[in-house]
């Protein structure tokens, strides 16, 4: 009887190692969230900075369809626009286009700056992207 009762005791788990197993397995399983969290963290930066300078770049791409005396226009200071560049009061991102027309002889330079709004937040605390281009008048040669 006594070899019955020993068997008995020493098979399946106590309360105690039940207990430890499941607080390394909850350890584990917040290490595995944290890592996930993070990689979406990364994940929506990264993609908030593709989107950014796409922003900058279109805003380039649009000043290629004006006239050399016409970029002056296209200056503007702090519009808050959404992720297609269209004017937008609660957009993710705020764009600023400075036209320097004194740069050099013949030569404007265009800086487009791209400012992403931090979604935890709100506000607008300094991550961003900027796009320089040199635009240039060219002057046909007299015949």
């Amino acid at each position: 009887m006594q070899a019955v009762n020993r068997l008995r005791s020493e098979e399946g788990l106590s309360l105690i190692e039940l207990g430890i197993a499941m607080l390394l397995l909850s350890i584990v399983m917040a290490g595995a969230f944290g890592l996930v969290f993070q990689a979406g963290r990364m994940n929506r930066m990264a993609r908030n900075h593709y989107v950014a300078i796409n922003i900058a770049k279109n805003r380039v791409e649009r000043a290629r369809n004006f006239e050399y005396s016409d970029l002056y226009l296209l200056a503007e200071a702090g519009l808050t626009v959404d992720e297609n560049g269209s004017p937008a009061p609660e957009g993710g991102y705020r764009r600023a286009t400075l036209v320097n027309t004194n740069y050099a002889e013949r030569l404007t330079e265009m800086t487009v700056r791209v400012e992403i709004r931090d979604i935890g937040t709100g506000t607008f605390r300094g991550e961003e992207e900027v796009l320089n281009t040199l635009f240039t008048h060219y002057v046909e040669p007299e015949e």
